[in-house]
Parts: C-alpha cells; sequence; structure tokens
C-alpha cells in the first residue's frame, strides 16, 4: 500500500520552475553533443573521386569556356524614353528601359532588339569590365526586331563570333547570355527545342530554346558550345502575362539578321513595316452584284493611299481582289499577312476584277509611312 503525498499549490510552482530551470540547463549540452555526432558522421564521407568524374569536369568546363569566350562581346543596355500623356491633364514622362547588346566588330557596333531601342532619347552601354559609355542609335528595323547602335572612340572592343544558325539542330545545347531583370551577364543553359518556328506575321522565323530567357535578355545572344552566336534572344512565351521564364523562348537566327544588319549599317535609318497602302473589306452582295464579281471570295479596295505602292501598281479604289499569290482572300488579315512575308521591297501578285473583267497587278511592297 503506497502513502499518497499531497503537494501544495506552491510546491507544485516550484516543482515546474526546477525543471525549466534544470531543461534549458542541460538542452544545450544535450543538442551540442547530437550535432557533434552529426557532423562528425556527415564529414566521415569522402566526396566522389575526380578520376571518376572526367566526363563531368569536362562539360563543366566546356560551359566555362562558353561564358568566358562571350562575356567580353556581350553589353547591358540601358534607355530612358520619353512617353508621351495619355490624357489631355497628364505630362510627359521619362521611363527607363533595359536590354542586352552584341559587339559585332572593332568599329563598336553593336546589335539588339528593335523593342530595347525604340523610341529612346538616351542609350547607355555597360560592358563586362563595367565601363559606361554613351551609344547612338544607327538604325532599328520594326519587322525583324533587330536595331544598330554604335560606340566610338573605344578601345579593346572583344566582337562576338557569329556562327552559322542553318546548322542548328533541336537537342543541341544552347546558351543564353544576358541581364534579365537587370541581372547583368547571367548565363544559363538548355536545349534546341525547334527551329523555324513562325510566331508572327512576317517572313522572319526564330530559334526555339528552354534556356532561361526573361525581360531583360531580349538582344542578346543565343550561343551553341562553341561559343559562337547562333541567334539573337528576342521574346518568351509567358501564360497569364506575368513576364517569367516558362521554358519557351524565341531567338532571331543569326543568318536572318545578318542581312538586316547590313542593311542598316548601310542605309542608317529606321525601316518601317512592309505595306502596300490600301484598305480593305468584305463587300456587301449588292455590291458585289454591282461590280459584277460573281466569285464567293475576295475584298474590296475602299481607299488607296495617296503615294502608296499601291497606287503606283495601279490599284484604285472599288477594285476586287480576288486572290493574293494565287490564294483566295476572305478576311483582310490574310492580305495583310502576305504583304509582312514578302517584307519591304519584297513583290506579291494581286489578282483582282475591275469593271467586270479580270486583271493580275505585281506590286513591290512598300513601306509603313508611320515609323515611330
Amino acid at each position: 500500500m503506497f502513502k499518497k503525498i499531497k503537494l501544495t499549490r506552491l510546491a507544485f510552482i516550484n516543482l515546474i520552475l526546477l525543471a525549466l530551470f534544470v531543461g534549458s540547463f542541460l538542452s544545450p549540452l544535450i543538442y551540442s553533443g547530437f550535432r557533434s555526432v552529426l557532423l562528425d558522421h556527415s564529414g566521415s564521407a569522402d566526396p566522389i573521386p575526380e578520376g571518376e568524374q572526367k566526363a563531368a569536369l569536362a562539360l563543366q568546363q566546356s560551359y566555362m569556356n562558353v561564358f568566358k569566350k562571350a562575356s567580353p562581346s556581350v553589353v547591358f543596355i540601358k534607355t530612358n524614353v520619353v512617353v508621351p500623356p495619355r490624357f489631355w491633364f497628364d505630362l510627359y514622362r521619362q521611363v527607363e528601359g533595359a536590354g542586352t547588346g552584341i559587339v559585332i566588330d572593332k568599329d563598336g557596333y553593336i546589335v539588339t532588339n528593335n523593342h530595347v531601342v525604340a523610341g529612346a532619347q538616351k542609350i547607355e552601354v555597360v560592358f563586362s569590365d563595367d565601363r559606361k559609355v554613351r551609344a547612338k542609335l544607327i538604325g532599328r528595323d520594326e519587322t525583324s526586331d533587330i536595331a544598330l547602335i554604335r560606340v566610338s572612340n573605344l578601345e579593346k572592343l572583344t566582337p562576338a563570333v557569329l556562327g552559322d544558325s542553318d546548322k542548328v539542330t533541336p537537342g543541341m545545347l544552347a546558351f543564353a547570355l544576358g541581364s534579365p531583370f537587370g541581372l547583368e551577364s547571367t548565363f544559363t543553359v538548355g536545349i534546341i527545342s525547334a527551329k523555324h518556328r513562325s510566331i508572327d506575321n512576317t517572313k522572319y522565323t526564330r530559334i526555339q530554346t528552354d534556356a532561361s530567357i526573361n525581360p531583360g535578355n531580349s538582344g542578346g545572344p543565343l550561343l551553341n558550345i562553341f561559343g559562337e552566336v547562333i541567334g539573337i534572344n528576342q521574346s518568351i512565351i509567358s501564360p497569364g502575362g506575368q513576364g517569367g521564364s516558362v521554358g519557351i523562348g524565341f531567338a532571331i537566327p543569326i543568318n536572318e539578321a545578318k542581312a538586316v544588319i547590313e542593311q542598316l549599317k548601310k542605309e542608317k535609318r529606321v525601316i518601317g513595316r512592309p505595306s502596300l497602302g490600301v484598305q480593305v473589306g468584305v463587300a456587301t452582295p449588292n455590291l458585289k452584284q454591282y461590280l459584277k464579281v460573281s466569285e464567293d471570295y475576295g475584298l474590296i479596295v475602299r481607299f488607296v493611299v495617296p503615294g502608296s505602292a499601291a497606287e503606283e501598281a495601279g490599284v484604285k479604289a472599288n477594285d476586287y481582289v480576288l486572290k493574293v499569290n494565287d490564294k483566295e482572300l476572305r478576311e483582310p488579315d490574310e492580305l495583310i499577312q502576305e504583304v509582312q512575308k514578302a517584307g519591304v521591297g519584297g513583290k506579291i501578285k494581286l489578282e483582282l476584277v475591275r469593271e467586270g473583267k479580270k486583271r493580275t497587278l505585281d506590286i513591290t511592297v512598300g513601306e509603313d509611312q508611320d515609323k515611330g
């Protein structure tokens, strides 16, 4: 038979305080003992021997070599763009922009994206060695999204090595180098996911890659394993408009960019978007009957811009356009797409009806007069 011991409330409280005091004193000693045991256990493991990691080390070194080769040729671009007021009571605002560029020769020419420098009042270039220099806009092309800027009287320029984008194949390693979100010299790796992607109405294609591309990478290089520029990073697909990479990025193939670069060097201007200079629409049945058109497809020319490519080729208001490049027309966007694919200076063929008679016109695509 055990004897029951009755504790007073004061004794019970003192017992709890004593237990807390002892616990606070002993717990650090117990923890440090366990920690030393854990550390001793983890420290006893040996890393994988270097001799067994030759392939991994060689691959790692090849990545480092690409960065070392390309980084002196890549610049961070800062711009100031004046934004006009949206409402009569607003003021003009100055907005800072950012992107990336590639030094392409020792004369100071740097290629980037049109959307990086469009409308910029000031362009500043920051080199990998922290030199900051003002740059001048030489020219830009709105359709290809390529722009050319230049820095003058600058020594120790390291031009990039331009590769051959025709040799690009899905599965090849690809590297993106640029300044996403203003973080200069950010280097990412992936593969070529696809080539010859058509992501807009223009004649230009894109290389698709899963190498991480984010805002600020625009205008920077897409590189192959040899450190050669195979593309100019241009855009991403970002569901929900969040602006972050989800592994679907696009670059302008460098072989397509080379012709535009040479044109910008020569012409030194803003090259607008391809344009015919016509306004077209779907005709009503009564109007088609009046124009003596029997086909169930085609578009009516509502207006011809004076001095445009269409006017020079002989297109007139109330002409009924049946086909463009032998393709039947049913929507205005179909004509726009063909014009964009042809590009400025390209040729298209229109088959139309005028006063009940069919005729064919060959037109050289002109340039949009509104160049931003």
